[in-house]
């Protein structure tokens, strides 16, 4: 907040996937404002006014509100904040109490209700405005948080007037810092903020130490397993290796092992019939199959939806012809992939059995590298299968795809299916997609692969942390 005002130093852009988010704000405000102007405000008495972006001041505080409503029977106003999300998330309550205490000084402010999303609809046909949305009275909320937001309001005010940039408050991850240029130069490979699932008080400790770099982090510094583990491969510069662990956890796979990854599109909107708000909708696998421990030959499998239209019903039925009833199927964050299942078997129940087996065997791949059977300080803390890649399999890369991460999928998806594009663009999208996701399955085959070695080789003792 002190550099946007009182320095020249630009703040970082916003992503892909911001740019996408408030775009999806966006949407979601433009129907609310139709649900206020249509379903609330007609419950008011018949000279009532409704406005929306009113800007309201109170000395050095200012806020545009949403929208306000003038309740002529008692001559007070209820203001109305929308939100995209389908929860009341605690910056919300701080929002609206701001926005209060600055209405409260102009005007005779009776309620305050936050707009937000309904995450129990079901599209059926049209979007129903009226089901879409709830309307939550946050009048509670603000008489709790009033005499708190009343005194850091002033504080924010007094940190916009210090001359000198303040030190005493600091951002812990570079990744999401709006100005990590200039708060972060210069950083070192390897430094403290690579440490995986450190918190603040961590962050903080270290930094009072003086220590800058994950190897230089003392022995007693932390009791979690998987960081310690972290540091010692980060000091003796090389990887720390579970051989028998991680034979263990690959015996448990059973021949014919399918490599499974999907694309998806979701929208805080929801696209197509039965789907709820910020429902993912499948657009797209690969499969890569290994029939048997003998053959160096694996199959390959893909589909991608390039027509208008819920892709649910051909996806999932795709799936189902590729994958049979026995066989481990391998993903990378088994969370998601085995959630879009579950949504698939809501949308087509009669292929549920065969979505509910493929669930039932499915292994991820990256609890290898999230519980600590193999730790290499190159993966930077993360167990990203962008992290990983490039150290196990350094031959494949991502860096040279047109397409080389899932938000730029996402959007370069709907661009093909929905954008104004020429045939020739769509159908080099669709190689870009077709090729993208490819190598996701077969990043895996070549992971999954070079573990089978390093299971195999026992003979190796394995470092102790």
């Amino acid at each position: 907040m002190w550099l946007s005002v009182h320095s020249n130093v630009e703040p970082k852009p916003p992503s892909l996937y911001d740019q996408h988010v408030m775009e999806q704000g966006y949407s979601v405000e433009k129907l609310a404002k139709e649900f206020l102007q249509k379903k609330v405000a007609t419950q008011y008495p018949a000279e009532t006014t409704l406005s929306f972006e009113a800007t309201l001041t109170d000395g050095n505080y200012e806020s545009r509100i949403d929208a306000l409503i003038y309740d002529s029977t008692n001559s007070t106003y209820d203001l109305y904040e929308i939100k995209s999300s389908t929860t009341i998330h605690p910056e919300h309550k701080y929002d609206v109490t701001f926005q209060y205490l600055v209405g409260k000084t102009s005007l005779p402010i009776n309620k305050v209700y936050l707009v937000r999303i309904n995450s129990d609809y079901q599209r059926t046909g049209e979007i129903d405005i009226n089901e879409l949305f709830i309307v939550e009275d946050m009048t509670d909320h603000i008489a709790k948080k009033e005499d708190e937001v009343y005194q850091l309001r002033a504080e924010a005010w007094s940190v916009l007037k210090l001359e000198q940039e303040p030190s005493d408050e600091h951002c812990f991850n570079p990744g999401t810092c709006g100005y990590p240029e200039y708060c972060f130069p210069n950083l070192p490979d390897g430094s403290i903020y690579e440490l995986g699932r450190a918190s603040k008080k961590q962050y903080g400790e270290l930094i009072d130490m003086g220590v800058e770099l994950v190897e230089d982090i003392p022995d007693a510094f932390t009791s979690n397993y998987k960081q310690r583990l972290q540091i010692q491969s980060a000091r003796r510069n090389q990887p720390i290796i579970d051989h028998k662990a991680i034979a263990q956890e690959l015996s448990q796979l059973k021949y014919p092992i399918y490599f499974l990854d999907y694309e998806t599109y979701g929208e805080a909107l929801p696209m197509y019939d039965d789907y709820k708000p910020y429902q993912q909708a499948v657009t797209q696998f690969s499969i890569h199959v290994a029939r048997n421990p003998e053959s160096d030959e694996f199959e390959h499998y893909e589909c991608l939806a390039t027509e208008a239209g819920d892709p649910a019903r051909h996806l999932a039925t795709e799936l189902c012809k590729v994958i049979g009833e026995t066989g481990s199927v391998i993903v990378w964050n088994k969370g998601f992939e085995c959630g879009r299942n579950d949504e698939l078997a809501v949308l087509c129940p009669d292929l549920a059995p065969q979505l509910k087996s493929i669930n039932e065997r499915v292994y991820d791949l990256m609890d290898i590298f999230k519980n600590g059977l193999y730790v290499d300080r190159q993966f930077h803390g993360s167990a990203s299968i962008k992290k990983v890649l490039p150290i196990l399999c350094p031959e494949l890369s991502y860096k040279e795809l047109e397409i080389g991460e899932g938000t730029k999928a996402m959007l370069a998806w709907r661009e093909m299916v929905h954008g104004a594009r020429t045939a020739e663009e769509k159908e080099q999208i669709r190689q870009n997609l077709l090729t993208y996701c490819e190598l996701d399955t077969w990043a895996m085959v070549e992971i999954w692969r070079k573990l089978l070695t390093l299971g195999q080789d026992q003979s190796k003792l394995d470092p102790n942390p």
